[in-house]
């Protein structure tokens, strides 16, 4: 019996088996030690037989001889026995850290493969804390990576049994860390191209959204009717010219922030580059039609600049008309109305730079195509009339005044 259970080949099929087997034999050795005292008495009891009955001096010798070979046959085989399972239970020990490492790292993969991508900014910043806490616990398992490795390693130096297969189970592991680190790696760019990809979004959803506000007000038709109305329609202008400058360096950053995201290859860079080429036809448009708008509202400052010029020489033409009467024809004191006259001609000359003026500013209207050139051109026509009606009452009361001052 004692034979049999240190000649066992059973070695364990998993490390729970081999602890068991190991329990037996640490039994076996506690009762193997307890007959070491009883071989080493029946020794010492055949010398004494040999020496008292010396005619079977012979036998007991040979006995004994047999006694001590047998004993320490059993203890050598005990202890192969003892180092064999030593050996086994190292290796089941070995195995079953392989398997819940491996496990493990199954599990984690498909955990870090679980998420899928946000659709904010919010939910891609969740992202990114998760996966950081995913790689807080894979840090977490490198004593596990390391003390496994080692004792795999440690098997192998000391020329194992089953060197080849922990040989393949250290590569399987290695790969196996080495796959997750990479599973992490990737999905980390992922995340953190999601989350670019998401401040994008939500910056161009906020610019999108101002544009819409600015491209109402453009939507005013309204180009004043009086130099005060255009005057305060300018100043409001001048305020939303501001305003498009102090967002155009928003619109310049995401601008640079969309190429940069195409240049390093983003997953979804066909969708930024198409927002973005929206987003700066959208900001072009609405320049040009901001641009549109100052000259549509300097055209209508500069018609009612020559609405006001002519409606005031309209007036002194009409006033000066009432204070150019034919001469009476009482001739006393004629020379101080003849001087009087003089006074009005020279005051009329005076006032002909306004009238060239008011010429050139409504052709300059005209020859920019206005859209009032009609009104300009009556304008002009009807102060000019006004005005040469004048120059010819004025003509012909000088006339009369130099005759009768001749008589």
């Amino acid at each position: 019996v004692q034979e049999a259970i240190v000649t066992s080949e059973e070695l364990g099929q998993d490390l729970e088996h081999v602890e068991l087997l190991q329990k037996k034999f640490e039994e076996f050795q506690t009762d193997l030690a307890a007959h070491e005292e009883r071989v080493n008495t029946l020794g010492g009891d055949a010398e004494r037989l040999q020496q008292t009955h010396p005619q079977n001096a012979s036998q007991i010798h040979l006995k004994k001889d047999e006694l001590i070979t047998n004993w320490e046959q059993i203890q050598t085989l005990a202890a192969e026995r003892h180092a064999r399972l030593n050996d086994s239970y190292h290796l089941q020990r070995f195995t079953a850290d392989f398997r819940d490492l491996t496990s493990w790292v199954t599990e984690m993969k498909a955990l870090i493969n679980a998420d899928e991508l946000a659709n904010d900014v919010a939910g891609a910043e969740a992202l990114l804390d998760r996966h950081q806490e995913h790689k807080g616990e894979i840090d977490a398992h490198e004593d596990s990576f390391r003390t496994t490795d080692e004792a795999g390693q440690a098997l192998l130096s000391a020329g194992h049994y089953a060197s080849e297969e922990v040989k393949e189970k250290l590569g399987i592991l290695a790969q196996e860390k080495e796959s997750l680190l990479e599973l992490w790696e990737v999905r980390r760019q992922q995340y953190e191209q999601c989350m670019d990809l998401q401040l994008f979004y939500r910056d161009t959803e906020q610019v999108d959204n101002w544009m819409s506000k600015q491209e109402a007000f453009l939507l005013n038709e309204d180009l004043g009717d009086s130099l005060d109305s255009v005057e305060a329609l300018l100043k409001k202008h001048e305020d939303f010219e501001k305003s498009l400058s102090a967002q155009e360096e928003k619109i310049t950053a995401l601008d640079e922030f969309a190429t940069k995201l195409i240049q390093n290859s983003h997953y979804a860079k066909e969708d930024v580059a198409t927002r973005r080429d929206a987003l700066l036809s959208r900001r072009n448009a609405l320049h040009e039609r901001a641009q549109a708008r100052r000259a549509a509202l300097e055209d209508s400052f500069h018609l009612q600049q020559f609405f006001r010029d002519s409606d005031e020489l309209k007036i002194y033409a009409s006033i000066s008309l009432c204070f150019c009467p034919l001469l009476p024809q009482d001739p006393s004191n004629l020379q101080g109305k003849v001087q009087k006259h003089q006074a009005f001609e020279a005051e009329l000359s005076a006032n002909q730079s306004r009238i060239d003026a008011l010429q050139k500013s409504g052709q300059e209207l005209l020859d920019r195509k206005h859209y009032a050139s009609a009104e300009v051109t009556a304008r002009m026509e009807d102060v000019s009339a006004q005005w040469k009606k004048l120059l010819e009452a004025t003509e012909l009361k000088g006339s009369r005044s130099q005759r009768r001052h001749c008589w």
